[in-house]
């Protein structure tokens, strides 16, 4: 059988890099199927256990390297490294190759999920960039905040329909053109004639 033929040290590497390979598998589904660490029964608290985006030990200029996942990489990709070569050089030239090899991979995985990270976004409008920005009324603003009307306008790059009240001490009718001067809650606008 091929695992007898197997030097002691190439049975460790393999049985530590299929090991490690595996628990990165199962992380990939995981994390394929939405499931995050704080989706676990009977988890109510992130920090409790947070195993796929689990915070780093260690960073290097804002990359989390040692993470679990970088942890992973690095003896998967190190015992792999150390197990294929083993046959060609001295195990401990070969362990050295492993570790470099790790360590780049940790790096470059760590590269990748900072990547994806800033692709994220919230979607959630934020009121105060309307500030200063110009409306169109679409239903009467009623004047001296004495009721809410609503205007459409560009916020974030969406053109969207939103509540607005007036200061002004007349009413804003339709297709008057406005500017937003103020937040009368957290999504009301204030606003004024242009």
């Amino acid at each position: 059988m091929w695992w007898e033929q197997l030097s002691s040290f190439q049975q460790g590497m393999f049985i530590i890099a299929v090991s490690a390979s595996f628990v990165m598998l199962i992380f990939l589904v995981l994390m394929l199927i939405g499931i995050e660490g704080s989706d676990f029964d009977g988890i109510d608290d992130v920090s409790d256990v947070d195993v796929i985006n689990d915070e780093p030990l260690s960073g290097i200029g804002g990359l989390k390297i040692l993470t679990i996942r970088g942890i992973l990489a690095f003896i998967s990709m190190g015992a792999w490294t150390a197990y294929i070569l083993v046959n060609w050089m001295h195990p401990l030239i070969a362990s050295a190759i492993g570790i470099v090899v790790g360590a780049i991979s940790a790096y470059l995985l760590a590269l990748a999920f900072r990547a994806t990270y800033k692709l994220e976004s919230s979607g959630n409008l934020d009121y105060t960039n309307a500030i200063g920005q110009i409306g169109t009324v679409y239903i009467r603003v009623p004047k001296s905040k004495i009721g809410k009307g609503k205007i459409t306008l560009t916020i974030q790059e969406r053109y969207i329909e939103v509540d607005a009240m007036t200061e002004w001490d007349q009413d804003l009718m339709p297709k008057t053109i406005v500017e937003v001067i103020g937040i009368e809650d957290t999504t009301t606008l204030i606003v004024k004639p242009k």
